[in-house]
């Protein structure tokens, strides 16, 4: 008795056209290529180079590219896409950036080129020269490296909490507009010629994120309400009774924080099928 080699059909079996198959096809994807081995969902001729191995014999990449499309992405309880590789890759990618800055800060100050004053945001020259409004939250003080190590760490921290949760264009959506936040109050609300840097209105929106999600979030998490609120409450009032701290960029990426994941709470719940 005959055995057809795995994944193969018996070479009688007739085409869904009507016809039949001869024992040797030229595969689907490589015509120069003759093959006796056939996807098990649509039939198609496929070499050895194009065989994919299911559950029950082989499939062809263009039976498997469609199953693929039409599989759901798997997303977390905060409506964000699990990612496949490093889960921290946009906190990484904006550490780096900071730090990248401040080490070219020190080596243009070495040729007495003062970064600062043409990064930082003051509102005098804010909409003379608008990129400050994004290029102070990336700047840090140059006389105090803790200011850069503190704002990094809480990145970090609130990185681990909060994107693999949302994902990482959610994550960054959240960062982003937080900054810009904390860049509005500050052109609101401080002295017109107070330079501002650092990366703490954009942090203050990451607490801002946390508090939503602990309000409007998934049930469990709001067993953290108290400490959350203790935390944010702390870190508002250090900014306003300690000097030399802008409480105008914590108080704008703190409310532009809350609001920016309220709005993607919302659209994940409308989002979210009826239970049955």
């Amino acid at each position: 008795m005959d055995q057809p080699s795995y994944g193969a059909n018996h070479p009688q079996q007739p085409e869904p056209n009507g016809g039949e198959f001869s024992a040797l096809q030229p595969c689907a994807q490589h015509p120069e290529r003759v093959t006796g081995v056939r996807c098990q969902r649509c039939g198609r001729p496929v070499c050895g180079d194009c065989q994919v191995q299911a559950a029950v014999g082989v499939h062809c990449p263009v039976c498997v590219k469609s199953a693929q499309a039409g599989q759901r992405a798997v997303r977390t309880p905060l409506g964000g896409r699990l990612a496949n590789s490093n889960p921290m890759l946009v906190t990484w990618s904006l550490i780096g950036v900071n730090v990248a800055v401040y080490a070219l800060m020190w080596l243009l100050q070495l040729v007495n080129v003062q970064a600062i004053y043409w990064l930082g945001l003051a509102p005098v020259v804010a909409f003379d020269e608008p990129w400050r409004i994004v290029t102070s939250g990336f700047v840090h003080s140059m006389t105090n490296p803790a200011h850069l190590a503190l704002n990094m760490y809480t990145l970090w921290i609130f990185g681990r909490m909060l994107e693999g949760e949302l994902g990482r264009m959610r994550f960054l959506l959240v960062y982003g507009i937080s900054l810009l936040g904390g860049s509005a109050a500050v052109i609101l609300l401080s002295p017109p010629t107070t330079l501002t840097v650092g990366a703490s209105g954009a942090i203050f929106g990451l607490f801002g994120a946390v508090l939503a999600v602990t309000l409007w979030g998934p049930k469990h998490h709001r067993s953290n309400l108290t400490s959350i609120l203790v935390l944010i409450g702390i870190n508002v009032a250090f900014g306003f009774l300690v000097p030399g701290i802008s409480w105008q960029g914590h108080l704008g990426g703190l409310v532009a924080g809350t609001a920016t994941m309220g709005v993607l709470l919302a659209r994940h719940k409308r989002a979210r099928p009826p239970r049955q």
